[in-house]
């Protein structure tokens, strides 16, 4: 079998990324948990709308041009003002693109002040996307993180006060993202003098650039399409917040994602990557999964009771985007069609709309992470995907480790107690960490065993 110390663990940043992104996106769903208590459900259920449109435009931003910036930067003999004006115009044009799209959307479930305000903070992502590309490719992983929090911090205290002291409701729920939004601007000083005209770059740039654009887009629909269907079909404000609460595990798989993307070839890379994600997203989705009812009853409000009916199966599914979204990242790295990710992403939709429309929130619930396993498991015979697979399960170590997630989990499930449970999830969290990223465990040696 093959051994850890043949794979090159991810490394770079990556373990102090994913604590900043799931540090982030855990302030975004105490953010929308808080908000549980501000909003009455219907405009719980706006906010919810808008916040997934806007997590889909933030995702399609983050790993679609950015990507390819950084790519490029890494490159010794790159012209950089040429890499860097060709994103930094491309994201506008991008961008502008999604904002109409992303607005005619909220159109539909929302109210034109809450259209005006997701597509000020969408533009705005515009630039700011830029930014974080530029912060990849020239390996400033620690200021990424410190933007990620700043930006989450930020977003959830204006957004608090707007919702709680001014009554602005829905709409100043959502204008925290403008705010927040702001804080990604802050690097535009270290580039700004590589940024000319608009031009045509080169026409392999404008390629990969719009196959990343697609890969990730459809990655994006995906994740929030239950969020979306559930506001259009109105009375699942209960699942929607369960649902936010379930996407935590796609932090650290973006994290993953984002530092391991430049050295993802090989098949051993690739299983180190999805070893980090499983053990870390295994253990997440356990622990929502076993959450106590007393903790529940304490984060969300008696309106939103049955969240606990509907967070099992939002926190599978959070589990299964992460992979999806993990996935996908090893198809960026290739130079094959985009067509069959865009097509599972249609079909996905599809088949979760009609799976609501039958069986209401429940046939939402079950049919979304249903079918969301199903893609992950068709994605995990493309030729790109599969040798991940094959490292990750040929390994000793990693299948010790992932039974030992799965333990833990098993522990959390007979700890009833709050307090516990608590304490198992913090001490097992800070294990779990260590035998995912290598910068947390120094002393580890990785050797054969």
């Amino acid at each position: 079998m093959t051994t850890l110390a043949e794979a090159p663990p991810v490394r770079t940043g990556a373990g102090w990324l994913m604590l900043a992104t799931t540090a982030s996106g855990l302030v975004n769903y105490v953010y929308a948990l808080l908000l549980t208590h501000g909003l009455t459900p219907a405009e719980y259920a706006a906010f919810a709308g808008g916040q997934a449109l806007l997590l889909v435009r933030a995702t399609i931003s983050a790993a679609g041009i950015p990507w390819i910036l950084a790519r490029e930067l890494a490159q010794p003999a790159t012209d950089r003002a040429l890499v860097t004006t060709f994103a930094f115009w491309a994201n506008l044009a991008l961008g502008s693109a999604l904002t109409v799209v992303i607005t005619a959307f909220v159109l539909t479930f929302g109210s034109p002040r809450e259209a005006t305000v997701i597509a000020l903070a969408s533009l705005i992502m515009s630039v700011g996307s830029t930014s974080m590309g530029f912060l990849q490719g020239t390996n400033r992983m620690g200021l990424m993180a410190l933007l990620f929090a700043v930006e989450a911090a930020l977003k959830a205290s204006v957004g608090a006060i707007l919702v709680f002291a001014l009554h602005l409701g829905s709409t100043g729920a959502l204008a925290g993202f403008v705010v927040g939004s702001l804080v990604l601007l802050a690097p535009w000083p270290l580039y700004r003098h590589l940024v000319g005209r608009p031009t045509i770059a080169h026409t392999s740039l404008l390629r990969g650039a719009l196959r990343q654009t697609r890969l990730q887009g459809a990655v994006a629909v995906t994740a929030a399409g239950d969020t979306v269907l559930a506001a259009l079909f109105g009375g699942a404000s209960a699942y929607q917040a369960a649902s936010a609460l379930g996407r935590v595990p796609l932090f650290a798989s973006n994290a993953v994602a984002t530092a391991a993307f430049p050295r993802i070839g090989s098949a051993l890379s690739k299983g180190a990557a999805l070893r980090a994600y499983l053990l870390v997203g295994i253990f997440m989705t356990g622990a929502m999964i076993t959450l106590p009812a007393a903790l529940r009853s304490a984060l969300f409000p008696a309106t939103f009771a049955a969240v606990g009916r509907w967070l099992p199966y939002a926190a599978v599914l959070g589990l299964a985007i992460g992979l999806l979204n993990l996935c996908v990242s090893f198809l960026q790295a290739t130079t094959g069609s985009s067509g069959l990710v865009v097509a599972s992403a249609v079909v996905y939709l599809g088949l979760v709309a009609l799976s609501g429309w039958a069986f209401s929130t429940a046939g939402l619930a079950v049919g979304s992470a249903l079918f969301a396993l199903l893609t992950v498991a068709a994605l995990a015979f493309l030729p790109s995907v599969r040798p991940g697979w094959r490292a990750l399960f040929g390994c000793r170590r990693n299948l010790r480790d992932l039974s030992f997630v799965l333990t833990l989990i098993c522990v959390l499930g007979l700890a009833t107690n709050p307090a516990l449970w608590l304490t198992v999830v913090a001490l097992g969290g800070l294990a779990v960490l260590a035998l995912a990223f290598p910068e947390f465990a120094p002393r580890r040696v990785f050797a054969p065993r």
